[in-house]
């Protein structure tokens, strides 16, 4: 074994610093060491940043879909899950009933269901 090796093996036995289990320093008291009122602000802080990015990231991303529809670009539509209560009309009733093939805006059937074939799609609840 390198003489490099064992140094670092013996440095690395002894935590630095050595922990006490159950034992605060003299002069201090288990609350004086919490994170205290500046922790929970902080932390009540970068929360509060976090929702205001996420609302402000959102809005940016409505607007640039208007912007691009606007421009005449090809936008993907996202898939939306509709719900219907039993005895509201029959699945498939119009283009809106169910997933109709809506799911699969460029009209290749990718979803998995035979053309036609909404059985089962649509996410009925009832």
């Amino acid at each position: 074994m390198s003489p490099l090796f064992a140094g670092a093996l013996a440095l690395a036995a002894d935590p630095s610093p050595n922990p006490t289990e159950g034992q605060l320093r003299p002069g201090l008291e288990s609350w004086q060491v919490s994170p205290g009122l500046v922790g929970f602000l902080v932390t009540f802080v970068l929360a509060l940043a976090c929702v205001l990015l996420f609302l402000n990231m959102s809005k940016h991303l409505r607007r640039a879909g208007h912007n691009a529809r606007q421009q005449g670009l090809p936008v993907p539509e996202p898939e939306v899950i509709s719900f219907s209560r039993p005895g509201e009309g029959a699945e498939g009733d119009g283009p809106d009933a169910g997933t109709g093939g809506a799911s699969a805006p460029d009209g290749d059937g990718a979803d998995g269901a035979g053309s036609g074939s909404t059985k089962g799609g649509g996410g009925s609840v009832g």
